[in-house]
């Protein structure tokens, strides 16, 4: 009988002198977290865009170009220490009733590496025995195995919630009362303003202080429903 030979995953090597820019991994996974301004988010990307050379820069779900699996599967694999992941949690200081202050922390931006999201991809297939000749028998099969992921999914909806937990908060502050975490329910509408909030943000960070004042003005004003483009935006100044 035939045996799958061990192959050792390519994982992307983090020296330590990058450790002050990626912040130290949770124990047992290669999730590196850092937190900090939105301005120092900036930066943290250029330098690993710069450092990798374009390879980091994928988001937890956009390794579905890679990889057949949901985003809920790919924080299963970066809770296992299966996939290295940047996290990066833009930090507020608020004031809580009574003048108690507190750290407020946004929704993670997230990057993955494309090599090993197709490393992975290419470890799927070999687990599956994926046949890339469509004549093949096995192919159909195959390829359904694939889209379900390989076994690389959720088995139940704890496991999923215990995934999404570990990737949008991170664990070492788990029971702090000198955090607060921003609503994680899953409200759709509430997660796409987030995204126009932080990434207006991250632009107004990266431009001149002119641009930015112009940025915060309006991202004090809100958001509105543009019903045309059927998405979320920010309102026009008057």
């Amino acid at each position: 009988m035939g045996y799958m030979p061990f192959i050792q995953f390519p994982f992307i090597a983090v020296p330590k002198d990058l450790l002050p820019i990626v912040g130290k991994p949770t124990p047992g996974t290669r999730a590196y977290r850092r937190e900090g301004t939105f301005k120092e988010c900036g930066e943290w990307f250029e330098t690993l865009a710069e450092y990798y050379k374009g390879d980091v820069g994928l988001s937890s779900g956009g390794v579905i170009m890679f990889v057949p699996v949901s985003r809920a599967g790919v924080h299963k694999r970066i809770k296992e220490g299966k996939l290295t992941a940047f996290f990066f949690y833009v930090t507020h200081e608020e004031t809580r009733p009574f003048g108690a202050k507190r750290m407020a922390k946004e929704r993670p931006f997230i990057l993955v590496s494309v090599s090993e999201c197709k490393a992975w991809a290419e470890d799927m297939k070999r687990k599956v025995g994926f046949v890339d000749n469509p004549d093949e028998t096995p192919f159909l099969e195959s390829t359904r195995l694939l889209r379900e992921g390989g076994g690389d999914e959720p088995t139940s909806a704890k496991e999923e919630k215990e995934a999404d937990e570990f990737v949008n908060q991170d664990p070492k502050d788990k029971g702090s009362r000198k955090v607060k975490y921003r609503d994680y329910g899953g409200n759709k509408e509430n997660l796409q303003q987030d995204w126009i909030y932080m990434a207006k943000e991250l632009q107004a960070a990266m431009t001149s202080p002119e641009k930015a004042a112009a940025f915060r003005r309006r991202l004090r004003k809100g958001v509105e429903w543009d019903k045309g483009n059927k998405t979320w935006k920010l309102k026009e100044e008057k």
